[in-house]
Parts: structure tokens; C-alpha cells; sequence
């Protein structure tokens, strides 16, 4: 019978980034600055947890992440560097 930890690390994995994404959604809609801190804390936090594992998930063959091209990362960090440097006032 295969190992079953593959399978429980990859539930993991989907589930850390869930709570990192709903985390996120959370501070958007937050009625105070301490709460927004809290749930932007949270969703970093389960960010943090969520690298870990997936590196933990490639070292042991369970996980291999899709390849970026160099030419598309060029292409993308200007990008959202821009998106960035353009948001609205009290939004960075």
C-alpha cells in the first residue's frame, strides 16, 4: 500500500493556501486598522507555512512546481511593480 503522506501533505498544502487567501479577503473587508493587521499577519504567516512545506513536498519528490521562463518573469515583475507604484493612496 503507498504511503499516505504525499496525499496528506498535498491537503495541506491546499488547505494553507486557502486560509492564506481567505486571510487576505478578510483584511480587505476588516472595519479597523488592528483587525486588518491581524488578518494580513495571518495570511503571511500561512504564507511562511505554506513555502515551507511545499519545499519540504519538492525535496522528497511529492511536489514540483511549474517552471517559470525567465522571459515571462522579466515580462511580470515590471508589471506588478507598476500595479504597485500605481495604487491609490493608503492602499500600499
Amino acid at each position: 500500500m503507498p504511503s499516505m503522506d504525499p496525499i496528506i501533505a498535498a491537503k495541506l498544502n491546499a488547505g494553507l493556501k486557502f486560509c492564506a487567501t481567505r486571510f487576505a479577503h478578510s483584511a480587505l473587508d476588516a472595519g479597523t486598522p488592528q483587525i486588518r493587521n491581524a488578518f494580513l499577519q495571518a495570511s503571511q504567516n500561512a504564507i511562511r507555512k505554506q513555502e515551507e512545506l511545499s519545499k519540504l513536498m519538492e525535496s522528497r519528490g511529492w511536489y514540483r512546481p511549474p517552471a517559470a521562463h525567465s522571459q515571462d518573469i522579466q515580462q511580470i515583475i515590471p508589471q506588478l511593480h507598476a500595479l504597485t507604484a500605481s495604487a491609490p493612496v493608503g492602499v500600499r
